[in-house]
């Protein structure tokens, strides 16, 4: 990889002469904001691919640079140009591998519709040549931009992964121009971007009627989408009535989700949003197919949380990851949520619930969620969860003399835990360290998992660090994330 920050002050110079000269160890090629990159130098490295001079390129990322349409659309025809050439050398070849530009991030911005329209321009005649990842974020585009975008890559069969994020002018007009002209150009009987794997649309002002059309991409007609996608559309005004549309994504009968990941982080679904797809999930065949689910920061209570903790006992039965960070669930929605599932075998549960539990969850964020005492414990019952993060909870003192007794020799599943950020005093954190570092008989725990404990913004003195080297003697592979000891930053200080 070349970073571009060598040669004379900030010339491009010696990274394209590298480009020309075919150089077989630069294959990834970055050109940070601080060089010079203008119309020449796009130029002479179009030059070099579209005559096949170099062959060895694979990853061209040149954001932040101003770059006139025209020297994109000729950027846009190089890259089609050795696309067609590369198809052609392989099909002679009967070779299914074909190496050539894959990844690309180009232009600043203010490259706006008419830039992106000039380099699909180029582009379009190889329905996006050989592209599989396509960085469009933070471009300032909008109706037409989004239009150029799925006339050129709606039919391809090498894009997976395309970011648009960032984009506040696209819009609810801006989604449904991509629809209808990836349609149109797809076809009615063939799927709009076939081989996508990750879209990203966060921060684009989308809501309920983008969401439709954004819809009608993913499903494609009949559902008959071949692979599941990576969806982040967070930071958008989806609401419930969008959520509405996101269920039946996520929740086709006899078939699954269409969605492996769905990050929907401030998109204002609340407690209603989180019922419908709680409800489908729980009506359809489930949500199968769906591994990480993101809804922070979505004003879910305990209402929504209860209703959830319903559908995941059995409609998520592939679900490894889920985000409910600040959503203001109280100790009662997060004890709901632990509830569904599986808790541990060396504590006897209180819950007094003998069914069927969710067994796949095994990183759960909880981060501002008031959880409270009763709900810290719920969550330190889990016996499936490997990462459980509980940072900012106004435990406090209490809070940590209280979970001490469930962290005696360590903890059966948790790998990863975060208790930072809780306002802790002293003896409490050395309360918690002593209870992990010995067991119940006072003999060191074998059956311990947890290897990273943070503790940081809890208070943290020399007494805390005379725990923590006994912690570490008897867990000497565990990592503890604390404070800089009060004692050691004042004498620092007075020096």
């Amino acid at each position: 990889m070349a970073w571009g920050k060598g040669g004379s002050l900030k010339s491009c110079d010696a990274l394209l002469k590298r480009v020309e000269n075919n150089d077989p160890r630069l294959t990834e090629l970055v050109i940070l904001p601080m060089k010079t990159f203008g119309p020449s130098d796009l130029e002479r490295l179009s030059s070099a691919i579209a005559n096949g001079t170099n062959t060895n390129l694979q990853s061209i990322s040149a954001s932040g640079h101003h770059l006139p349409p025209q020297s994109l659309k000729q950027f846009g025809l190089a890259l089609s140009s050795q696309a067609t050439k590369k198809k052609k050398t392989a099909a002679a070849d009967n070779d299914n591998v074909i190496h050539g530009i894959t990844s690309l991030a180009i232009g600043s911005k203010d490259m706006g519709d008419v830039g992106v329209i000039s380099l699909c321009e180029g582009l379009e005649e190889s329905n996006g040549a050989l592209l599989q990842f396509v960085d469009f974020g933070w471009k300032n585009l909008g109706k037409e931009g989004l239009c150029a975008i799925g006339k050129t890559f709606a039919s391809s069969t090498s894009l997976k992964h395309i970011d648009l994020s960032r984009n506040d002018n696209v819009g609810n007009e801006g989604i449904i121009s991509l629809a209808n002209e990836a349609k149109k150009n797809a076809g009615d009987d063939t799927v709009a971007f076939p081989c996508l794997e990750k879209l990203k649309l966060s921060n684009c002002n989308i809501g309920s009627s983008g969401m439709q059309s954004l819809s009608d991409i993913i499903l494609a007609d009949n559902n008959n989408r071949s692979q599941p996608i990576d969806l982040t559309i967070s930071c958008n005004p989806i609401s419930s009535e969008g959520s509405e549309i996101l269920a039946k994504i996520c929740t086709i009968p006899d078939r699954g989700s269409m969605l492996s990941q769905l990050h929907l982080s401030q998109s204002s679904i609340g407690d209603e949003g989180v019922k419908m797809i709680s409800t489908a999930a729980t009506s359809s065949n489930s949500c199968i197919g769906m591994a990480v689910l993101d809804l922070s920061e979505n004003s879910i209570t305990k209402d929504g949380a209860n209703e959830f903790a319903k559908s995941l006992v059995e409609s998520w039965p592939d679900l490894v990851e889920l985000k409910l960070a600040k959503n203001e669930l109280g100790g009662e929605g997060v004890a709901m949520v632990m509830g569904a599932l599986t808790t541990r075998v060396d504590k006897p549960s209180n819950d007094g619930s003998t069914g069927k539990k969710n067994s796949t969850l095994q990183n759960l964020d909880l981060t501002c969620t008031n959880c409270g005492i009763e709900g810290a414990k719920a969550a330190l019952m889990s016996g499936g969860l490997t990462t459980l993060r509980l940072f900012n909870n106004r435990l406090g003192s209490d809070g940590f003399q209280a979970i001490a007794p469930l962290l005696v020799g360590g903890h059966p599943s948790i790998e990863n835990l975060d208790l930072g950020g809780n306002n802790a005093g002293e003896e409490a954190v050395v309360a918690l360290l002593n209870a992990i570092a010995k067991s119940e008989d006072g003999a060191v725990a074998a059956v311990s998992k947890l290897s990273v404990l943070e503790i940081g913004g809890n208070e943290f003195g020399e007494i805390a660090m005379e725990a923590l080297v006994e912690l570490k003697r008897a867990w000497p592979l565990l990592d503890v994330a604390h404070d800089k000891p009060v004692q050691e930053a004042t004498e620092e200080e007075e020096e």
